[in-house]
């Protein structure tokens, strides 16, 4: 019996120091998730899958329903990819160039009309109310034309994407904050541009600069932090676009242009795994650029060669 008690006594602290080992090795890895993506379908209406190339996306992430520029007009498709809605094909609006929906419900549209930019709010139906005059914007962002609006936690930020400026306002169009990121993440971006870009829930600002084959994340109070270098193998950037985090927050979703694939980055920038490739088959890829996603971890990404918008499931777990 003592030999036996002794043996279990030596079991359990063998047991205990394993699962603190395995639990401070955890720890010291960071958290780990799982991550998997699966084709879904493609954005449609019934005469079947739309023949469209690099189109501008947004999502209502209230309603999961998607948003898609394909020209003049805006048309809106529900949570299982169906288009419901269009609006805007006569281009009484202007030529839009990115549309938003506020906490009220109502469709922002960023829209270019006599040669400059207007934030126009139109109801549901995308009929005008009334425009978002931008007030109180300092001289150094002043004049700007923006082709990028997101609204975001209560608040509108516009981006010129040539200029590599953001402005923060509130949802009245009030000057809260700018940022230059070609003179916050320095000299190597100068005249570069962006591509993609995106925001967080939590603030922090997403953006690719493809001259350069890096991305960005630009936290309010302006610290940054910089991932990905050009190459042709896995993690590596050909030519990145659009970049969004999933619904969890959990990854960093880059689509590269040249390598015809998403590459994913845990929160820790760490690069994870990649999925899609260039083909014929419909889970197959074709110079993704523009991205985003829906509440539900849906992405939606706009490709070329008329190959539309491919819908993936994004599963992760711990």
């Amino acid at each position: 019996g003592m030999k036996q008690r002794t043996k279990q006594k030596a079991l359990i602290f063998l047991t205990i120091v394993l699962s603190v080992l395995s639990l401070s090795a955890h720890l010291a890895s960071g958290e780990e998730y799982r991550f998997s993506a699966s084709y879904l379908y493609s954005l449609s209406n019934f005469y079947g899958i739309l023949p469209v190339s690099w189109v501008h996306l947004s999502v209502d992430e209230s309603t999961n329903e998607v948003y898609m520029i394909p020209g003049a007009g805006v048309d809106i498709f529900n949570d299982k990819g169906m288009e419901v809605y269009s609006f805007n094909k006569a281009a009484e609006l202007g030529a839009v160039a990115d549309t938003a929906v506020n906490d009220e419900g109502n469709i922002l549209i960023l829209a270019y009309r006599e040669q400059h930019t207007e934030i126009i709010r139109c109801n549901y139906r995308g009929e005008p109310i009334a425009k978002i005059k931008l007030q109180g914007v300092p001289p150094e962002f002043a004049g700007m034309d923006f082709n990028r609006m997101i609204y975001r936690n209560r608040l509108l930020y516009l981006a010129s994407l040539n200029d590599m400026k953001v402005i923060v306002t509130d949802g009245a169009g009030v000057f809260q904050s700018g940022y230059d990121m070609a003179a916050l993440i320095g000299e190597d971006a100068q005249d570069t541009g962006i591509v993609g870009f995106s925001v967080t829930r939590e603030g922090d600002m997403l953006f690719t600069v493809p001259a350069i084959a890096k991305a960005y994340v630009v936290s309010p109070d302006r610290s940054y932090k910089v991932f990905g270098r050009r190459g042709s193998t896995a993690g590596k950037f050909g030519v990145p676009g659009g970049i969004v985090t999933d619904a969890s927050g959990k990854f960093i979703l880059v689509a590269d242009t040249l390598r015809c694939c998403i590459v994913v980055y845990d929160r820790n920038l760490k690069f994870r795994t990649e999925f899609g490739y260039r083909g014929r088959r419909p889970e197959a890829l074709v110079a993704p650029v523009a991205l985003a996603i829906d509440g539900q971890n849906r992405l939606y990404v706009s490709q070329s060669r008329n190959r539309g918008v491919s819908v993936f499931q994004i599963t992760t777990g711990s």
